[in-house]
Order: C-alpha cells, then structure tokens, then sequence
C-alpha cells in the first residue's frame, strides 16, 4: 500500500516510516498540510496518515484541500489532544483520529482494514 504520513514532528514521522516499510509499505512523509497536498497532487496514495495540529496547514484545512483532488483516499487522522478539529476532520472525510500516544496494533489494524476495503471496492469494480 501507498502511504502518506503527514506531522509535524520528526520523531513521529522517522517511527511511522520505518515501521510501515517494514511491513512492505512505500511509505512518503512530510511535515505539513501544505505538503502533502502536493504530494497529493504529484501522486496517488491509499492511505493518509496525518496529524491535525500542524503549522502552515493544518490537519482540517488540508483534507478540505485533498479532497477536491481526490474523494476516495482513506484519510486517518492522529491528535495528541482531540478537540472540536478532531471532530472536524471526521465531519470532512477523516475515517478515525487516533489518539497520540498510539500503539503500533492500532496503525496496523486500520492499515489491515483499508486494504480490505480496497480490495472489495476492485472485486466490484471487475465484476
């Protein structure tokens, strides 16, 4: 799968990197929401991992951005303090916001989920 994580902090982005190339994920990370709009526009991702409190662009701002480029990416939201944008980005098309600190099991079984989903969304599309 094709992931895009998105955060501020270097640590949280150097964490999600490895872990999800390890499990044989291609993996693109930045540090804002601007960012990843344009990797959005540049490119196709199945799954958005982003944090919602961020300079330039932040978590709700970006989704509203990325979604007039593509309604259909799985966009998962992460929040050290869930607050009113947390429940905004979920308004705007977030699937879930995960709570920071998070487990690994927690990423995985969304990862596990989107992959599902995708696969029955292409049986439909070939049948």
């Amino acid at each position: 799968m094709k992931i895009l994580v998105v955060d501020d902090e270097a640590i949280i982005r150097h964490l999600l990197t490895d872990v999800l190339k390890d499990d044989q994920h291609q993996v693109v990370a930045v540090e804002n929401g601007k960012e990843a709009v344009d990797k959005v526009k540049d490119s196709n991702f199945d799954l958005i991992l982003s944090d919602i409190h961020m300079p330039v662009l932040n978590g709700l701002e970006m989704i509203k951005k990325i979604r007039t480029l593509d309604k259909n990416i799985t966009i998962v939201m992460m929040d050290s303090f869930p607050d009113l944008l947390s429940e905004l980005a979920q308004e705007e098309g977030a699937i879930t916001c995960i709570h920071k600190p998070f487990e690994l099991k927690e990423i995985r079984e969304i990862l596990k989920k989107t992959q599902e989903l995708k696969a029955s969304k292409e049986e439909k599309v070939s049948i």
